[in-house]
């Protein structure tokens, strides 16, 4: 019997440590310690800079948007879309610099008339703040502003 007991101490510990770090699709957890996960509602400014390349002048468009990151629901944006910026909505994933968004209103054929939150940017989070940049050639930069509003 003592046997027994030896074998199923050391097991009915690995099982509590294995279960107690199982985190759920909808809790990433807190461990921040390979990077900070962006979920939440943010709020805060989008702009487009366009760089004329016959000119060489720069051509800016901006607007304030909402931008809502979960990992159940994924991403929406909402706010001021009715020129600049498409609401859109969709499934995103990121790692440590980058993050990529499948909108699902992407426009499956011509170019769309707003700018639609889709592709891969470059990310920085700290604290409140949350910073998206991307580029398209070397004309066109997209730039977001935002600050955490809630979890």
């Amino acid at each position: 019997m003592k046997n027994k007991l030896v074998y199923l101490f050391p097991l009915s510990i690995l099982l509590i440590l294995a279960f107690g770090c199982v985190k759920k699709a909808s809790d990433p957890g807190t461990d921040t310690s390979t990077y900070p996960y962006p979920l939440g509602t943010y709020s805060g400014k989008f702009t487009r800079i366009h760089r004329n390349e016959a000119t060489s002048k720069y051509d800016t468009a901006s607007c304030n948007i909402q931008l809502v990151l979960s990992t159940v629901t994924g991403f929406a944006v909402t706010g001021d879309t009715a020129i600049v910026h498409a609401g859109s909505y969709g499934q995103f994933s990121e790692n440590a610099t980058n993050i990529a968004f499948n909108d699902v209103t992407y426009p499956l054929t011509g170019f769309p008339t707003k700018t639609h939150l889709a592709g891969v940017y470059m990310y920085f989070t700290a604290g409140l703040n949350f910073q998206i940049s991307g580029t398209d050639g070397d004309s066109l930069s997209y730039n977001y502003n935002l600050t955490k509003l809630s979890n």
